[in-house]
């Protein structure tokens, strides 16, 4: 089977990864390439996803000795999921995840505050994730935990503590760290979405069709999708376009119809809830 490095489905990565090997989906040599040669990111993007799996590499090269609780970690996934994080990195028992969201600025000037909600956004990846891995995962490999953060511009690095400590925050931090486990994950997943994954499950031989009961502990609603923070809810201003500003903003990209249609999907679930609330 050929592993597609680029590849934006996750479902489709997570079993090559049982079926292959977790070194095979490594895409780490994806960032030894400049932003010139890997075509399918944006510079912006790819310069802070390369930051991201390198500080990572560096973190896992000074703990080879130690008793940390994990002391390898494999990018498998560095393209937008449209439904499962920017990047994700698993440890050797594919049982235990890293997800990072990889932002912007802090606070940008595409015009629409619930675009900035980014906690609400990582919080709400992590758990779509860890329901895709409870519904493909139940037969072995049985994920512990996702945890998950994220990084904006200039810095795009990680905190020191996201990696130091795999356990949940015993305080609140900017940018927040969410550990997300089978006991605390909302179930996220669309019944659309579960058509989907059923249909590249059946395609595996080796993968035992998940049960009802687990379909109805993964399966959400649009209702579940995150709703921005109260401050940003009272400074809504003149949203009943029907598309996000930060889409038709000229300010925020400058580069065409491409960087647009990359970034619509990972603020999308933001955007639509507010303007739900906005015409309530």
């Amino acid at each position: 089977m050929f592993v597609n490095l680029s590849g934006l489905c996750a479902t489709t990565k997570l079993l090559q990864c049982r079926s292959m090997g977790i070194y095979m989906c490594d895409v780490t040599r994806k960032f030894h390439k400049s932003p010139e040669e890997v075509p399918d990111l944006d510079k912006e993007d790819f310069l802070a996803r390369k930051q991201v799996v390198k500080q990572v590499q560096k973190w896992v090269n000074d703990h080879q000795e130690s008793d940390s609780e994990v002391n390898e970690w494999i990018p498998i996934l560095y393209g937008y999921e449209r439904d499962w994080g920017h990047l994700v990195f698993t440890d050797p028992t594919l049982t235990r995840f890293l997800l990072v969201m990889c932002f912007g600025e802090r606070n940008c000037r595409c015009g629409n505050h619930y675009h900035h909600d980014y906690d609400s956004l990582t919080q709400y990846q992590a758990n779509r994730l860890m329901s895709l891995l409870t519904y493909l995962n139940h037969d072995s490999n049985k994920p512990n935990w996702v945890h998950a953060t994220y990084t904006t511009t200039p810095s795009r690095g990680l905190p020191a503590e996201f990696l130091d400590n795999l356990q949940a925050p015993e305080s609140q931090r900017t940018p927040p760290i969410f550990h997300i486990t089978p006991d605390n994950f909302v179930p996220s997943l669309l019944a659309g979405e579960l058509e989907k994954i059923d249909n590249l499950l059946a395609q595996s031989e080796h993968i035992t069709p998940p049960a009802a009961e687990l379909r109805d502990k993964v399966l959400g609603s649009k209702k579940d999708r995150p709703e921005p923070e109260a401050w940003m809810a009272s400074i809504l201003n003149a949203f009943e376009r029907h598309r996000c500003k930060l889409v038709s903003s000229i300010q925020a990209y400058d580069d065409g119809d491409h960087s647009q249609k990359a970034a619509w999907p990972s603020h999308k679930p933001i955007c639509k809830q507010a303007k739900t609330n906005a015409t309530k």
